[in-house]
């Protein structure tokens, strides 16, 4: 009979815990409207933050791909110019008055091996030029209206 009673006991607490999880009990009602709006505000936010990085993002890849690198149909390679530095203060190059020079490092290009490299960049992006570049032109004027907002 006790053990009977005990499993009634543990059958009763265990109904109780059950009804109390239970999604139509008040303990997991969902968020109250002004908690709704909130968080309704808040993804709209971030939606419009998210939608104006992409952007961001694609004016910045855009003026990339113009400018530093060659895109072919299926590679993009960046156009680096190998150099290495020559000489020093002792034993260099001789620039300058012939008589009384001293002898100067230098950079020269470096096919093979080189120390460093040197980022080409398009002629049409260099600073006198950037804006006669219609697809960098284009991606300016959509970086200068984000920057506006």
């Amino acid at each position: 009979m006790k053990r009977f009673l005990m499993l009634v006991a543990v059958a009763a607490v265990a109904g109780a815990m059950y009804v109390a999880a239970s999604p139509a009990s008040p303990q997991s009602s969902g968020p109250t409207l002004k908690q709704f709006k909130a968080l309704k505000a808040q993804v709209a936010t971030l939606s419009k933050n998210l939608k104006s990085t992409k952007l961001e993002a694609d004016v910045a890849l855009g003026i990339i791909a113009d400018c530093y690198l060659t895109v072919g149909t299926s590679t993009a390679n960046t156009n680096g110019l190998g150099v290495s530095q020559f000489g020093n203060s002792t034993t260099g190059y001789l620039f300058g008055n012939s008589g009384g020079s001293n002898p100067r490092a230098a950079l020269d290009v470096a096919p093979s091996g080189p120390q460093y490299y040197l980022q080409e960049v398009t002629p049409d992006c260099v600073a006198g030029n950037l804006l006669g570049h219609r697809a960098v032109h284009s991606d300016l004027s959509r970086l200068e209206r984000l920057a506006a907002h």
